[in-house]
């Protein structure tokens, strides 16, 4: 990237399998997504992958603190579709799902 950091190559996802969309009510944490994504950490990967409309912010969020890998060795990426029409907004939203202060990308 033109700032000097570089996007791991390969990245471990939390849609598709994980996938749990948008449901109403308090989301519960899916910690079988959690301890996987905490696994693949452990495992080297640095690029995690997550997306508002997969509902997985939340585990995601909670894998990398509980993973005790500083914030700054990792490369979080996350989208928007909902939140189309005012991306700042849907991007705080994900941050707070997150836990995080920022995104990479």
């Amino acid at each position: 990237m033109n700032d000097g950091h570089s996007i791991p190559l390969l990245a471990y996802g939390t849609g598709t399998k994980w996938f749990k969309g948008s449901k109403s009510g308090e989301p519960s944490i899916d910690r079988t997504l959690v301890d996987s994504v905490k696994q693949a950490i452990e495992l080297g990967y640095r690029h995690l992958d997550g997306a508002e409309v997969y509902g997985t912010e939340p585990e995601l969020g909670l894998a990398i603190r509980e993973s005790n890998v500083p914030r700054e060795d990792l490369f979080i990426t996350t989208k928007v579709m909902h939140g189309i029409k005012d991306i700042p907004r849907a991007f705080e939203k994900s941050l707070e799902k997150l836990g995080l202060d920022y995104v990479d990308l």
